[in-house]
């Protein structure tokens, strides 16, 4: 186990991961060019000869995963409950990772019967995007793909879904909920008909773009939370789906309601949200769709084509799909059947599909507080996953397998690659108008990205002003401009296809513009406007409002943010970094138009920016293009931050009861160091040693122990502080233990660095740094941020010199200053009810084991009120 993944990521892959959807497994990874040959010989023994050593590990993961996807997911449960109720026969019906029940019983046996059957290279796809070479790519697919029998392609047919005929609905009260869901199904067309491309324009007039009916018509107006409409890929068949999330009624202000009138609140708000959605839907049986709008998703998808010629890993992804879905073609020929696609066209298919025979309503409602704590269940494992990765290699590479020895065959571990430092371009650097911009060419795609970076953001919030920052993101495109009402400037954005966005964090705000190289000059213009003369329409004004209050509600039904959270308010208590995001209850209904055109004003200067250009542009052009921008802006002094060292703040093991949530989620960490900091990536280093990919915690938690569904330890940062943030996401019965072990590895380190580990994890880091910074516009754009923090402008450089010089005893010296036990600060969201079984047989409960927990660790320990 696990020795052609490691194999795989320490000569520099990246990305190695398989999922399953409805219609096919895909396993994807990155591999630098010069270790194609490695890749073939490895993913051909993973797929046609596969180990069953740890299926009983990985059939525990998934029967954790049930729980993480259906019962503390509200999402994940719409989904479960649609497909369940709109397919009566068709295997669409059952869930991706299958039925609790089924996979309990499940056996080697049944996974060799079924590998059997479907894992044969006349059923497999194979698609390659990047620096290959035709010929070498059928050299080695004939050695190493070639040796295995061909086998049978899957069936291209499967029991079909009868007609249906009449609505169907599903009411699912989920306990522990906190955002009421809507889905709405209609059978529709089979992929690449007629009828699909015509569902595809039709669901695009609804969902895609700013313009799109369901944003414009009811998001912006505050009528939902999220409304959109889709027309989804499917091998066997289709379904158009509209959804979305109602607004918090304003009946739940009442505390003291009961929780039966709670769920009416809310099935009346979904009945609401359902007439609506499908009111329209029902406009586009009546009118004719204008052929503006038409123009407006054709331009759309050219740009969403050049956008996935951009990445490798996409558009390797998307061929695959498409060959296993309806064969890769439909990629090329899409652009052209979705433009003959008319107005009558979609008020047929229209009229065809969304019939009220034809539906199927969910409904996910919060059902309030759980009756009882989550089902108890025990897990047998397999062989240990830890000891299994230290496997030596062989002092002999044989070819063991049942089939012949093709020649020029080479074992999966006799491949090694080694690093080279990767010595990136360096980009031209001007001064313009008080700002400093840096530039770099890219010919390949006719398409220009624009960045600008503004030292602005949440920190920079008056204290009775908290959330600004939110309603600006919110509010700044959607509410329009003194020129452009919201609705047109969203149809023109669209028309002419410019990615646009805007978006305040914590310390920055990052503003995208990403224009086809004939739309530079109307997209800068867009731009201007937006910055210079914003509208902040009072619909799209009190809109936002109320959807960043309804987020902020409900931000309780999510447990992993809620550790998150108040793991961050502990840890940075009394500090800009530490405000309590649910203060902004108060403040946001505040905030007026003239609070936000005053902050832009303030901050949004030349003097405050940094700017990446890239793509098929001269620099001349874009700096003349840049030089007008900034011209319109005010030409003052942004004020000075003045933002102080966080204090350290006390240990704690702090547990947030929800009840009913199945898998506690776990947030602890500990003081790191700032990014200018020397010891800042070999600290990184040793953070991915802990708790990256196949670390030491994930594999004891994960593969020996069963312990945990997902866990990672790593480094993050602000500007004035370093982190070291870890995430566990356990089965309740087991959290203590699962804090534990995380703490023994942790302390463990201090004695000295694995070798292995620290070998592989050093190369892995090399190898794969190609990865890191792939374009001109991610490289330029990394330039910036340096900028912008006041870090070297070699950084990249830097971070290859310290992986390069790392010696395991620098590692071990840091485990021992940072990795400090005693002072960690562990915040727990779980059941406290949740019963754990103790190694004597007695059970206690959650709450009662954490107690016991906190006195070992020696932490204090404190309860705090889920929020």
């Amino acid at each position: 186990p696990h020795a052609f993944s490691s194999q795989l990521e320490k000569n520099g892959a990246v990305g190695v991961n398989a999922f399953t959807t409805k219609d096919q497994t895909q396993f994807t990874a990155s591999i630098p060019s010069d270790m194609l040959e490695q890749w073939f010989s490895i993913i051909s023994e993973q797929l046609f000869e596969p180990s069953w050593r740890e299926f009983y590990v990985e059939k525990e993961v998934v029967q954790r995963e049930w729980a993480f996807r259906y019962i503390n997911n509200p999402e994940g449960a719409a989904w479960l409950d649609l497909n369940a109720t709109a397919y009566t026969a068709h295997p669409y019906h059952n869930p991706t990772i299958g039925w609790k029940s089924d996979m309990e019983k499940y056996s080697t046996k049944d996974a060799i019967e079924f590998h059997q059957k479907y894992y044969h290279p006349n059923n497999a796809v194979c698609v390659l995007v990047g620096d290959v070479k035709v010929e070498e790519v059928k050299k080695l697919a004939k050695i190493y793909f070639g040796r295995y029998p061909p086998g049978m392609s899957a069936p291209e047919k499967v029991t079909e879904e009868p007609p249906q005929e009449g609505p169907r609905r599903s009411i699912r009260f989920l306990k522990g909920a906190h955002t009421p869901l809507v889905r709405i199904g209609f059978h529709a067309a089979k992929m690449g008909t007629r009828d699909f491309y015509a569902l595809d324009g039709m669901t695009m007039i609804l969902s895609q773009g700013r313009y799109a009916r369901l944003a414009q018509n009811i998001v912006n107006k505050g009528l939902a939370l999220h409304a959109w409409a889709h027309n989804p890929d499917n091998r066997y068949g289709g379904m158009v789906i509209v959804g979305g999330s109602p607004i918090e009624p304003d009946e739940l202000k009442n505390r003291d309601l009961p929780e039966v009138e709670k769920r009416k609140v809310y099935l009346k708000a979904c009945e609401e949200l359902e007439k609506i959605l499908l009111a329209e839907v029902e406009k586009l049986k009546t009118e004719l769709v204008p052929q503006r709008e038409l123009e407006r998703i054709r331009k759309l998808n050219q740009r969403e084509f050049l956008d996935r010629m951009r990445s490798n890993e996409d558009l390797a992804s998307t061929l695959a799909t498409l060959e296993v879905q309806v064969g890769w073609n439909y990629f090329k020929t899409y652009l052209e059947k979705i433009a003959e696609v008319t107005p009558e066209d979609i008020r047929q298919v229209a009229k065809k599909y969304i019939r009220n025979e034809n539906k199927t309503t969910i409904y996910v409602i919060p059902g309030g507080k759980p009756d009882h704590p989550p089902e108890y269940y025990t897990e047998i494992r397999s062989v240990s996953g830890s000891v299994a990765a230290r496997m030596k290699k062989p002092k002999e590479f044989i070819n063991n397998s049942i089939y012949p020895t093709p020649e020029g065959w080479k074992h999966p571990l006799s491949f090694e690659r080694q690093p080279e430092k990767i010595e990136y371009p360096k980009a031209e650097m001007e001064k313009l108008k008080g700002s400093t911009v840096f530039y770099l060419p890219d010919r390949e795609l006719p398409l220009i990205d624009l960045t600008i970076l503004v030292k602005a953001g949440a920190v920079d919030e008056d204290d009775n002003k908290l959330g600004l920052t939110r309603v600006l993101n919110g509010c700044l495109i959607q509410g329009g401009t003194e020129k452009y009402p919201p609705s047109e400037l969203a149809m023109v954005l669209d028309e002419n296809a410019i990615r646009l966005s805007f978006s305040a964090l914590d310390e920055e705000t990052v503003i995208r513009l990403s224009v086809m190289k004939s739309d530079w000059e109307k997209g800068l213009s867009l731009l201007t406007e937006i910055l210079t003369r914003p509208r902040f329409d009072p619909e799209v004004l009190k809109a936002t409002k109320k959807q960043v209050l309804t987020a902020l509600k409900r931000q309780g039904g999510n447990a992993m943010a809620v550790a998150r959270r108040e793991w961050m308010i502990w840890h940075f208590k009394g500090h800009p970094y530490g405000r309590d995001p649910l203060e902004e209850l108060k403040t946001v209904p505040k905030v007026t138009r003239n609070d936000l055109k005053e902050f832009l004003e303030k901050y949004f200067v030349p003097f405050n920016m940094v700017v990446a250009i890239s793509g098929d542009i001269e620099k001349d052009l874009a700096l003349k293009g840049l030089e007008k921008l900034f011209h319109s802006l005010p030409q003052s002094q942004a004020p000075g931050r003045k933002i102080k060292n966080p204090v350290e703040t006390p240990p704690v093991l702090a547990l947030i009861h929800k009840p009913g949530q199945v898998q506690s989620q776990i947030i602890m960490g500990l003081p790191g160091v700032k990014r200018t900091h020397p010891a800042y990536w070999k600290l990184s280093l040793l953070m991915d040693i802990l708790g990256g990919d196949e670390s030491l915690i994930y594999r004891r938690l994960r593969d020996d122990l069963g312990l945990s569904y997902a866990t990672c330890f790593y480094q993050a940062f602000r500007w004035k502080a370093g982190m070291l943030i870890g995430y566990i996401g356990c089965k309740g019965d087991r959290t203590s233990e699962a804090i534990y072990e995380t703490v023994k590895i942790m302390d463990s380190l201090k004695k000295g660095i694995p070798k292995e580990d620290f070998e592989l994890k050093k190369l892995e880091a090399l190898n794969s740094f190609v990865f890191n910074v792939d374009s001109p516009s991610e490289l330029v754009e990394t330039y910036s941020h340096y900028y912008l923090r006041n870090e070297p402008l070699d950084t990249l450089e830097r971070i290859q010199n310290a992986f390069i010089k790392s010696k395991s005893e620098e590692l071990k010296k840091l485990a021992k200053e940072f990795l400090d036990s005693e002072i960690l600060q562990i915040y727990v969201v779980g059941d406290k009810n949740t019963k754990v079984k103790k190694k004597d047989g007695t059970k206690i409960t959650l709450e009662e084991d954490l107690r016991v927990l906190a006195k070992t660790l020696n932490l204090p320990y404190k309860e705090i009120a889920l929020r």
